[in-house]
């Protein structure tokens, strides 16, 4: 499934969220896919769990988080959910805060990979996210998507 469908289709794109912390930041991620179907609500703990045990893998740039687990901890099918938080938050262990979080539910290691190349065209297109930061609806948000989208094959 490609990003923008999946945020569109899934209502799932969230813009001036509020969080605490990290955990309510990928609350609000896993919430929405739980919402739309994506995931079973024990997704939100395996990658509550995962981060615990193994540190903040998902930290992957920065400002910038990328939420996920493994398939058979709680997804139903693929997708996407965007987060850009009001005030950053930040995650133990990582010097920049986050305000950037794209959470990503893969069905299989191929859809996985997939998304994550999805998201990497949008971090490479938009790399400090004033862009996406300066969006105020979800339909900005998806054509800035499909831009990074054009981007991207224009040097493929």
């Amino acid at each position: 499934m490609q990003l923008k469908d999946s945020l569109t289709s899934n209502n799932s794109i969230l813009l001036n969220a509020q969080a605490s912390d990290w955990k309510s930041a990928i609350k609000l991620g896993t919430d929405a896919l739980v919402k739309a179907g994506v995931v079973e609500p024990r997704y939100y703990d395996a990658i509550i769990t995962a981060i615990e045990e193994q540190g903040p893998y998902i930290c992957i740039h920065d400002a910038f988080a990328l939420p996920h687990c493994r398939p058979e901890d709680g997804v139903i099918k693929t997708g996407f959910a965007l987060t850009v938080l009001e005030t950053p938050i930040y995650f133990e262990g990582v010097d920049e805060p986050v305000d950037v979080l794209v959470t990503l539910a893969g069905k299989d290691s191929d859809e996985h990979i997939e998304g994550t190349m999805q998201v990497a065209n949008l971090i490479e297109f938009d790399e400090d996210f004033s862009k996406l930061r300066a969006c105020k609806t979800p339909a900005q948000v998806a054509n800035l998507i499909e831009e990074a989208l054009m981007a991207a094959e224009e040097f493929a």
